[in-house]
């Protein structure tokens, strides 16, 4: 009965960590660039039950039974997100498998979030204001002035000169890991060359890739089983409850 308790326990605490991914992508709906996570469960080490043979559990082979639940990979929906047009001749979005480089207090990391600014040192920052990187692998640094924009191949152009250029790599998602909401490290630094044609797309933004009703709807799912394993946990405790106090009354 003990192991009936453990199994509902692991249960809710699998449905509990699932809730939480569908209520970050939820709050990220919209945050431009950031990617859908899917989360998954699987179950736990099963055992095999076999009948009793003369007091012995050597007998036929009945079937399996579960010991519980747990989370297990969480995936990344690298499928682009609606791109929408700003105006704006700092914002941009990138082309497939294609992420801008920002330094942060934990090292370089990439992103599809192209919504950057100059502040008055003219350094280009991003929204979180960190460092966006040149492909020398600098920070980016012009003199402020008026009209400065992106072109297409991702250079700062302003007055028809090119003060700089920003940083965009060409890379296999699968061999990105998130480190934030919209930022990725490389499993291998090696692939974080400049990529030989970017792909930029000035005046415009690439919105999170989250269809919130799916997980909204997906959330009252994980409730409604975060509610089942909790009842079974509960009527469990209740049965062994009966079984200490009552058994031996009997």
């Amino acid at each position: 009965m003990e192991r009936g308790i453990y199994a509902a326990a692991s249960g809710m605490l699998a449905q509990q960590q699932i809730q939480e991914t569908l209520a970050q992508n939820i709050a990220n709906s919209n945050t431009v660039g950031y990617k859908h996570d899917s989360p998954t469960f699987r179950a736990t080490q099963t055992m095999v039950l076999n009948r009793l043979n003369n007091g012995s559990g050597q007998g036929n082979e009945i079937g399996e039974l579960g010991t519980g639940a747990s989370a297990d990979q969480v995936y990344t929906n690298w499928t682009q997100g609606p791109i929408q047009q700003t105006g704006n001749s700092l914002d941009a979005s990138l082309g497939t498998n294609q992420f801008f480089a920002v330094q942060t207090p934990q090292g370089v990391r990439y992103t599809r979030a192209g919504n950057f600014h100059i502040d008055n040192l003219g350094n280009m920052l991003s929204a979180e204001g960190q460092a966006v990187l040149d492909p020398t692998g600098r920070p980016v640094k012009v003199v402020p002035q008026v009209g400065i924009g992106l072109d297409k191949a991702g250079n700062l152009i302003a007055n028809g000169q090119t003060l700089s250029r920003i940083k965009v790599i060409q890379v296999d998602p699968n061999n990105l890991t998130k480190t934030g909401d919209t930022q990725f490290s490389l499993n291998n630094p090696g692939l974080g060359a400049q990529a030989a044609f970017p792909d930029v797309r000035p005046g415009s933004l690439e919105q999170a890739n989250v269809n919130s009703v799916r997980d909204l709807v997906q959330m009252i799912t994980v409730s409604r089983g975060f509610d089942i394993a909790q009842r079974a946990l509960t009527t469990q405790d209740d049965m062994l409850r009966h079984a200490a106090n009552d058994l031996g009354k009997v």
